[in-house]
């Protein structure tokens, strides 16, 4: 923690003696030296902190031990707050399990200035994982960063403790992660850390999660997909996928996990909200040596990839619209490796899918190839967004309830999208999704342009594409799901229309009678065998890492 504090530029360390506070003290006066004053009354040291943050205008770190030595810092955090004065409060605590158990100086402290100040964290009481070591220097950062923002005022990090408390410290962790911001409003400032990154970048991978449709946003990405140095990977909720490189990172990346130097980006963009494929993001997560940026106006520093270096917080659009392209010239080595790539993952992906039988997989490419090219789309979560994107979903505008990825709501809230529009909206959700939502029905203004698909592979049928929980001894009582409900019954008892297909022969005809503009809300309920048969998507996914050097010479 001090490391980090110290390079971000805080210089100024105000600590109350204690016991439980004792690492803290021995590894902030290591880092600050001189730079740390003692003041025993921690309400007189909380004000003097104040004080030196009112001259200097920059934070000053408050340090204290556990227990009502945390509560002497109220008045001057209140303070501090309508003043937007800069602080920075450091509270040692107990570890949870002891709150509460008659122990000395062990009261609830997670939150304990709520009102008063602009965010309250708490640090993993050991470091015992990678992903700790990453929360607790995200953390870190975040936490200096809101003390100093727009609206400067107090922060607290609330850090548990074990003894014992006098031992040596260990050595400053070599992966320690500064991670800067850069705030903008319609345009980057001349002397833009991020402008100057993005010129001298020779690979740059700009990675778009889900956003809502925006043409000036797609337009600025199409632009920049033009540079010789770029690669855009874009999903379809991204909303930008006709722009991008590839819109298919699940199939594209297959399951490789070591690239050539020529594969690797020296700057990686995040921009949007959530990234479906899993591969992309263990891909990312694996980069040791690449720039990494987030472009948002997130109030926190958002790190999905764990590789965060700098934070600017702005609309995506107002950022990138000013970066210079390179487009002379032939493209470099770096876009020139993922075309080839992403058209050797499509050609196989074909060939496999071709010959395939009745299944989730077959249903996902012909309702992917029959949906109009620029329909509105809903797509349902878990196995249902994840079918979507191995195919092309050409122009269409995707929504989905990704930001926390529930399967409770997606009926509901395509309904609430579909009476907002005049064009049919097409809602994608396995049974499980509409069974559990199915009151979005109970609509007296249910709105007539949606349409709904429904993939009923017998309940769950993403669990038995997922390793653990298909191989364990409960899987088929309490994961499967398998359910009783006929959605026959159920979807006219709301009075909607109703088309079933349960075959191959059945299916082209069945999407197309929805797709035909009739008038009213229905449903086309299509019955997929033995849980959609996942072996076939499986299979899919071997034929495409076992064939992936077999087909390296057509390019």
């Amino acid at each position: 923690m001090p490391e980090i504090l110290f390079a971000h530029g805080v210089r100024d360390v105000v600590i109350s003696p204690g016991s439980r506070n004792a690492p803290l003290i021995k590894a902030f006066y290591k880092r600050f030296g001189d730079g740390c004053k003692s003041l025993v009354d921690e309400r007189s040291a909380a004000y003097f902190g104040l004080g030196q943050s009112l001259a200097t205008r920059k934070p000053t770190v408050l340090i204290c031990t556990s227990g009502t030595a945390v509560l002497n810092y109220a008045p001057a955090i209140a303070e501090a707050f309508y003043q937007q004065v800069p602080l920075l409060i450091i509270t040692a605590d107990r570890p949870t399990e002891w709150i509460g158990q008659l122990d000395n100086q062990a009261i609830q402290q997670t939150n304990i200035f709520r009102n008063n100040i602009k965010a309250s964290y708490s640090l993993p009481v050991a470091i015992s994982h990678d992903d700790e070591l990453w929360f607790a220097h995200r953390t870190i950062n975040e936490a200096f960063h809101k003390t100093v923002s727009e609206s400067p005022g107090p922060v607290h990090i609330n850090v548990p403790l074990r003894e014992p408390l006098y031992e040596t410290l260990p050595e400053v962790s070599s992966g320690l992660r500064i991670i800067k911001t850069e705030k903008t409003t319609n345009s980057l400032p001349e002397n833009s850390f991020f402008s100057a990154d993005w010129e001298k970048a020779k690979s740059i991978l700009i990675v778009c999660g889900q956003h809502q449709p925006d043409e000036k946003l797609k337009e600025t990405i199409q632009k920049l997909s033009g540079d010789s140095r770029v690669v855009v990977v874009a999903e379809p909720i991204s909303n930008v996928h006709f722009t991008a490189t590839f819109s298919n990172p699940e199939v594209t990346f297959n399951s490789k996990t070591n690239y050539l130097d020529l594969a690797i980006p020296e700057l990686v963009i995040t921009i949007g909200g959530q990234v479906v494929s899993k591969k992309i993001k263990l891909f990312l997560r694996g980069l040791q040596n690449s720039t990494f940026y987030r472009i948002s106006t997130d109030e926190q520093i958002i790190d999905t990839f764990q590789n965060i270096d700098a934070f600017i917080h702005a609309e995506p659009h107002s950022v990138l619209k000013g970066l210079k392209v390179n487009s002379d010239g032939e493209k470099s080595t770096f876009p020139i490796f993922w075309e080839n790539e992403s058209r050797k993952a499509e050609r196989l992906a074909e060939k496999y899918i071709d010959k395939i039988a009745y299944s989730d997989l077959l249903v996902f490419k012909e309702i992917s190839a029959l949906l109009p090219n620029d329909a509105i789309v809903f797509a349902g979560n878990s196995s249902v967004v994840r079918y979507l994107f191995y195919f092309d979903q050409k122009n269409r505008k995707y929504y989905s309830n990704r930001g926390v990825s529930g399967i409770d709501g997606c009926l509901s809230a395509a309904s609430g999208l579909a009476s907002k529009t005049d064009e049919p909206v097409y809602v994608i959700v396995g049974d499980l999704a509409f069974g559990y939502d199915s009151n979005a029905l109970w609509n007296r203004e249910l709105p007539e342009n949606l349409k709904i698909i429904l993939i009923n592979n017998e309940g769950g049928g993403i669990f038995h594409l997922l390793k653990g929980p298909s191989e364990t001894e409960d899987f088929l009582p309490f994961v499967n799901a398998h359910h009783p409900i006929d959605f026959k019954k159920l979807t006219e008892a709301f009075g909607l229309k109703y088309n079933l297909c349960s075959s191959e022969n059945e299916l082209e005809k069945g999407i197309k009678n929805l797709i035909l503009k009739n008038k009213g809300s229905e449903v086309l309920e299509i019955r997929t065998p033995n849980n959609g048969e996942p072996q076939v998507t499986k299979d899919f996914f071997k034929f495409l890492n076992n064939n992936y050097d077999t087909e390296l010479g057509n390019d």
